[in-house]
């Protein structure tokens, strides 16, 4: 029989027994609807945490200069900023405090560190021009603490002894993860003058512990205790275990979910295969094939599975729209084909119990 007469007839009885065929259909949809209501939510949380983990605040490495000892130089900075794990990075001072210049040491003071490396990597410019030697950048919140309604003027150190003072050229904002720099100053670092601290940016949390490596490598300290170390290897780690457990409980879920529909699927095939056994036999009597009794049992178990997919799909994205959780695309179109597979494969066994009855024996009348 050609393939588009099975298409046709398999559309006729799924139009004519409509029992079964709304059945397959509900059970379907059913299928879809729930996989992507629960175990879409997994995956969406899953991804949500990954994204959570995975923001700049958890892929920071934070090496200091325990001791003082001078370790962290300009060129052990641009070296592990180069690294190929390396986002972004920049080397600091320890701040100081700094007042207006123009009020003088009695002025509301606010922090300032010296920053080594890319400005852009740590702050966005609002105002003004990046900084060069000698001169700063401050934030809105630290203008309104001295006193300043723009960005120009200078600032001094809040020192009686040490005379250190910077233009200010314009201001910033602290790029993600360097919040910390909202209510302060950011100036040049001298050339000449070891760090305090290096940050580094990783490009993954699961860079973590090769960039670990690699920078203390650069930085060889003499003793264990010379440096401190803020790694978020731990965090990399916690990360795995956690999406591992989710995406386990995922799965079982899912095909939890597909198991039980499938059964069902195939429960309702096998009755409509049973209630239309004498033209199941009329056809095998006829000249049909047993492959042409198959394709038609599954086409016919396909036909309201297809029109079950969709709706079922359509209703879980707008159920997890609800709840705030909608996962992927890519997902909702696995689960609807996952959904069909699943569907054609319970209709397999109903259609070889259909293809190898005896027609005569099907036909026999008392």
């Amino acid at each position: 029989m050609r393939p588009w007469l099975l298409v046709r007839e398999a559309l006729a009885t799924a139009w004519a027994t409509k029992v079964p065929t709304v059945l397959v259909l509900l059970l379907v949809a059913t299928m879809c609807a729930a996989t992507i209501a629960t175990v879409g939510r997994t995956a969406s949380a899953e991804q949500q945490l990954l994204d959570r983990l995975d923001s700049a605040g958890s892929r920071v490495l934070v090496v200091a200069d325990a001791r003082g000892d001078g370790l962290l130089t300009p060129a052990v900075v641009d070296q592990a900023i180069g690294l190929s794990t390396s986002e972004r990075g920049v080397g600091t001072l320890i701040p100081v405090d700094v007042v207006n210049g123009v009020v003088g040491q009695d002025a509301t003071r606010v922090p300032a560190w010296g920053v080594q490396g890319d400005l852009a990597a740590v702050a966005t410019l609002t105002a003004g021009r990046w900084p060069g030697p000698g001169e700063a950048i401050v934030t809105q919140a630290a203008m309104d603490r001295l006193g300043m309604d723009h960005p120009v003027g200078w600032v001094a150190r809040a020192s009686t002894t040490v005379v250190d003072d910077w233009s200010v050229v314009g201001s910033f904002t602290p790029r993600e993860p360097f919040a910390d720099y909202a209510t302060g100053v950011l100036y040049v670092a001298p050339e000449e003058r070891a760090l305090d601290s290096l940050h580094v940016v990783l490009t993954t949390a699961d860079a973590a512990q090769v960039t670990q490596s690699q920078v203390l490598r650069l930085i060889d300290p003499p003793a264990p205790d010379a440096l401190t170390i803020t790694s978020p290897v731990s965090l990399a780690q916690l990360q795995d275990q956690v999406t591992g457990d989710l995406a386990l409980f995922g799965r079982s879920l899912l095909l939890g979910v597909l198991g039980a529909g499938a059964l069902l699927v195939a429960i309702v095939t096998l009755a409509d295969v049973l209630v239309r056994r004498a033209d199941l036999g009329r056809r095998r009597a006829l000249g049909a094939t047993r492959t042409a009794i198959i394709t038609l049992v599954v086409l016919r178990t396909l036909v309201p599975a297809l029109a079950g997919a969709a709706l079922g799909t359509t209703a879980g994205i707008l159920l997890t729209q609800r709840l705030g959780a909608v996962p992927p695309w890519e997902f909702t179109t696995g689960t609807a084909t996952l959904a069909l597979l699943a569907a054609a494969c319970a209709a397999v066994p109903p259609a070889l119990y259909a293809a190898t009855r005896d027609p005569v024996r099907v036909l026999r009348t008392p």
